[in-house]
């Protein structure tokens, strides 16, 4: 068939079209590979693991295997009790003056409740500090006068002071002896109240700061090693408060003996017991913070007090939160 020069310009006029066109979609369709979102980098959510934490640097896995004998907490301790059960401490604030109770409460406490023992004591303690007569309470208000918030601070003084009116100097000197009672009774609310009372408040409060140099030590290391049995049998029921009071007192080494392994247990402890979930992250922060400085002896050592504390706790049954 002859083709005139017409018909062979169109044909070559459409080639040269065609292939502008693919050249065209080729670019187009490499450009959308390129952007497309299904190619992209998809990050997962950071997690806090307990063990190793993630402020750990980079080791080989070899490293790694030696030094990590931590071992996962034995989560059949939990299922055997199934899910602890959430205790409140007892209210002690009364209506109205404290006297108009007080005599009632201490019957109570004489009869062995325990939970009215913590509220005499708990009272007690409030009123220590209140002024005990009207020239007291002058002076206390003379002397938060020019605070910044001195309006506030009179009207916790104000309320303070009627609230304890009647109760004398020695009856509120008793609050450490109903606490005493209490602790070693078994009240866990009782218990971690040790963690606020300061062995200087303790000495100074009871009458001991005149005591020879000699005396003075003998009561306060006796004071702080019994602060220390308490909190520790209240952290073994669930106390959130305990645990905190007792990582704070071994990482800060005022009590001895492998401290940051022992702090760092219980820092674990809080993140296995809490439904607290600001409290988690704070003590897997810390948690993270202590594993690098521990040796292999040390995390062995906390891994032990872990499994061992988190039995009983689930033995007890119970939870105190914060």
């Amino acid at each position: 068939m002859k083709i005139n020069n017409k018909t062979l310009g169109v044909l070559l006029y459409l080639c040269l079209a065609l292939i502008l066109l693919l050249i065209a979609l080729s670019y187009s369709s490499g450009r959308l590979s390129h952007s497309s979102p299904l190619n992209s980098v998809v990050k997962e959510p950071n997690t806090l693991k307990a063990t190793p934490p993630l402020s750990l640097k980079q080791e080989t896995l070899d490293d790694l295997s030696d030094k990590n004998t931590i071992a996962p907490i034995e989560k059949g301790i939990q299922d055997q009790n199934n899910q602890l059960a959430v205790m409140a401490i007892p209210r002690w604030k009364q209506q109205g003056q404290l006297k108009t109770h007080l005599v009632q409460l201490k019957n109570k406490a004489g009869k062995g409740d325990i939970d009215a023992k913590y509220i005499v004591a708990a009272n007690l303690r409030y009123c220590f500090t209140a002024p005990i007569d009207d020239f007291a309470l002058q002076a206390k208000l003379e002397a938060i006068a020019d605070y910044t918030d001195a309006g506030e601070a009179i009207d916790a003084t104000l309320e303070r002071f009627d609230y304890c009116s009647g109760i004398n100097q020695e009856q509120r000197r008793e609050f450490y002896l109903y606490f005493y009672d209490a602790a070693q009774n078994g009240s866990v609310a009782a218990q971690q109240t040790f963690a606020d009372i300061t062995a200087e408040f303790y000495m100074q409060s009871q009458g001991f700061k005149t005591q020879n140099r000699d005396e003075y030590i003998k009561k306060r290391d006796a004071f702080k090693l019994q602060k220390i049995a308490f909190l520790e049998q209240a952290a073994q029921h669930g106390s959130e408060k305990a645990l905190m009071k007792l990582s704070a007192l071994y990482h800060s080494q005022q009590i001895s003996g492998n401290s940051l392994a022992k702090s760092y247990a219980l820092n674990r402890l809080m993140m296995e017991i809490t439904e607290n979930g600001e409290l988690y992250n704070r003590y897997a922060w810390f948690e993270q913070r202590l594993y690098p400085q521990l040796s292999q002896a040390e995390l062995s050592e906390a891994n032990t007090i872990v499994n061992d504390w988190l039995a009983n706790i689930y033995q007890n049954g119970s939870l105190y939160p914060y």
